[in-house]
């Protein structure tokens, strides 16, 4: 397969380098702490050839719904290697517990649905998770998990401990806006504390959730600035789990959900420049490609970009790069100045997180992603087709 002759738009996952990324933040992890397993969030980047690199590398699942939970066992994972997270869980919950995954309870429905399960089931022993809730210091009112100030934490504990055949096997704590160093500090000590003060002495896990920087182009590295390493995060979460059970026989395993931190960087979305207007003193270059193609990143971020010239090529100014969508906000890129032409192609990076499973069909079709392996060329997704969207609808 020969990738010039592709029509655009199309993605392109380049996963010998995710690869790479895997293995350098699980080396980083375990080498402070060996007890330590990622469990890849599928609700970043779900395309099926990603989950299943992961199975293949040992990683976990993380999912949130009942779909992406029932995609897990499709790619091959076995239930025990599924997190399951997530304020709305569906009937896979009894699934899960079932078959002894990693069932986080978010909330106190949730609490007495699987209390009430255990209680019909009194011939079965399960095992269940606590997502918890307390200030980490980012300023963010997290609407997650059971509160350890109120109460629910603690009635949780009760509740859970007064039926003989349901213990409580890990306890999960992930809260978004919080990438730096101290964040990351605040959740494993926190999460030791109610360890050390409910004497959860047996616990299979602890888990931290995601939201640690991972690779960052050149371009994304300097507007961010100075960002941890994977060993920076090691240092301090590995170090204080290493700590902490440094005398105990039971150590528990460490988890981390990445998503972006393992993706994003890998998937690269490539489009062409369809006509170049002046409005007001103003230029735009519409593209065949949309804002929903490239994800939340470039209403944050100018993404790197990458622009394959032609010999027409004329120089311009303050470019703002658009979609095809009749969206105001469909802008993918603000200010380009450089050489330009109708039909040149741009590659936009680090597209891999929230664009693929975020991305409706609104307008167009979606559009097809390939994977380069091993120096080959691969379709892991098909372009979408008309009679693809249409086909839950009922026509008269």
């Amino acid at each position: 397969m020969n990738l010039d002759k592709i029509k655009t738009p199309y993605y392109i996952f380049y996963a010998d380098d995710f690869i790479n990324n895997y293995h350098e933040l699980e080396a980083s992890m375990k080498s402070v702490y060996e007890n330590y397993k990622i469990a890849y969030s599928f609700k970043t980047n779900y395309t099926p050839a990603v989950c299943n690199l992961i199975k293949n590398l040992g990683g976990y699942a993380e999912v949130v719904s009942d779909m992406e939970y029932e995609l897990a066992l499709k790619v091959g994972f076995n239930p025990e290697c599924i997190v399951y997270n997530g304020p709305g869980k569906g009937d896979m919950l009894e699934h899960c517990l079932l078959n002894k995954g990693m069932l986080n309870i978010d909330n106190l429905r949730e609490l007495e649905r699987v209390c009430d399960f255990a209680k019909l089931n009194i011939d079965k022993n399960f095992k269940v998770g606590i997502r918890v809730n307390f200030d980490i210091g980012n300023g963010l009112h997290s609407r997650f998990g059971l509160d350890v100030e109120n109460g629910d934490f603690d009635y949780a504990l009760t509740k859970i401990g007064a039926i003989d055949n349901l213990t409580v096997q890990g306890l999960h704590f992930h809260i978004s806006r919080a990438r730096g160093l101290d964040s990351w500090k605040n959740r494993i000590v926190g999460l030791l504390e109610l360890v050390k003060k409910y004497n959860l002495d047996n616990l299979k896990y602890i888990d931290l959730g995601s939201g640690m920087y991972g690779k960052l182009d050149p371009e994304l590295q300097e507007q961010f600035g100075l960002t941890p390493t994977y060993v920076d995060y090691a240092n301090i979460v590995a170090g204080e789990m290493n700590s902490f059970y440094e005398n105990s026989i039971n150590k528990p395993m460490l988890i981390t959900e990445p998503g972006t931190t393992l993706v994003s960087k890998y998937f690269h979305v490539f489009m062409s420049v369809l006509d170049i207007k002046e409005i007001r003193n103003k230029y735009f270059a519409l593209l065949d490609g949309s804002f929903h193609n490239v994800g939340e990143i470039c209403g944050l971020k100018k993404v790197p970009m990458r622009i394959t010239t032609s010999k027409n090529s004329t120089s311009y100014n303050n470019v703002d790069f658009v979609g095809y969508t009749c969206l105001e906000q469909d802008v993918i890129y603000s200010g380009y100045n450089g050489k330009l032409a109708i039909g040149d192609t741009v590659e936009i990076c680090n597209v891999g997180g929230y664009s693929i499973v975020d991305k409706p069909p609104f307008i167009h079709p979606d559009i097809p992603i390939y994977m380069i392996k091993n120096n080959e060329i691969t379709c892991i997704k098909k372009e979408q087709t008309l009679n693809d969207i249409f086909a839950p609808y009922v026509f008269e």
